[in-house]
């Protein structure tokens, strides 16, 4: 796939899984099915393939950085190709950290889950289409899928000064459903489900009283915008 994402603030084109930003190639790091199969629905995942891309660091203001994650239409042996999925540190206020997505390209489906006390699970499935922002609240584990026939790019805004958790998505096959390629959305067993939902990203991140039309854009004319991704309390 060729494509332009941006003209500016910064020209930002996708070519063949490699990004090119201003001109100048961007480093990349990239995940593979084995870094995947303790995730996977089952272990048959067909050779170790790339699965997805993940290109850090493309800008940086005040601690907060903006990425770009490209995961390829395919599958990943009976699911659809998806990210390792993690948790967020806790924040020095003692409210895990935020994030925020943006689908550049594509089509995707988000699975949110937040831990009980009990041990169970609230889920949320989120289905997200071409420029949807969709945020991620503090305590949310998350996964990114192409659930869709092109390939899925997603921008996203994060505090660059923690490391993610994938202790849970590790310990667990993964998140508490699989999208398999069928079509059907699988519980993991590995969990107990307290509660679910499934809607859209329009209607999850309205609860929040989050407006934002383009991630890149906003944050390059307004970096203070997005302050409560470094002290979440000022939003949550």
């Amino acid at each position: 796939m060729e494509i332009t994402l941006y003209e500016s603030p910064l020209r930002i084109e996708l070519r063949n899984n490699t990004l090119f930003v201003n001109g100048k190639q961007h480093p990349r790091a990239v995940r593979k099915t084995n870094d995947l199969l303790k995730t996977l629905a089952t272990e048959d995942a067909g050779g170790n393939l790339d699965i997805y891309y993940m290109f850090r660091n493309i800008c940086t203001c005040d601690d907060i950085r903006f990425d770009i994650t490209v995961i390829p239409a395919g599958e990943i042996g009976t699911e659809f190709p998806k990210t390792f999925g993690h948790h967020h540190p806790k924040s020095t206020s003692g409210v895990d950290y935020p994030e925020v997505y943006q689908v550049l390209h594509g089509k995707a489906f988000f699975i949110l889950q937040k831990k009980n006390q009990n041990k169970s699970v609230d889920v949320v499935l989120i289905d997200a289409k071409e420029k949807d922002i969709l945020i991620i609240p503090p305590g949310y584990g998350h996964v990114s899928i192409n659930n869709g026939t092109e390939d899925l790019v997603l921008s996203n805004l994060v505090y660059d000064k923690f490391s993610s958790i994938y202790d849970s998505h590790n310990e667990n096959k993964g998140a508490a459903y699989y999208y398999l390629r069928d079509g059907e959305i699988k519980q993991n067993t590995n969990y107990i489900v307290h509660k679910n939902e499934h809607i859209t990203a329009r209607e999850w991140t309205k609860r929040y009283e989050f407006s934002c039309n383009d991630l890149l854009v906003e944050f390059y004319e307004n970096p203070k915008k997005f302050a409560f991704l470094v002290k979440p309390e000022i939003l949550f």
